[in-house]
């Protein structure tokens, strides 16, 4: 999945500035807060596929 490898890109380029610049540095909070974004896209995918599940499994 497309996504799973950009929050595996996004954190290892997180980890990375943080240990350049420090976790407080402007670069390293960007990349964290991108890294947000891709967490909540996964997660709201999740919840949505699980929802249709449930209805799914509620129509029998």
């Amino acid at each position: 999945m497309v996504l799973l490898s950009q929050i595996t890109l996004k954190k290892k380029e997180m980890h990375k500035k943080a240990d350049l610049y420090g976790l407080t540095d402007p670069r390293t909070v960007d990349s964290s807060q991108e890294l947000d974004i891709l967490l909540n896209e996964f997660q709201r995918i999740q919840t949505k596929s699980k929802k249709s599940l449930f209805n799914i499994i509620k129509e029998f």
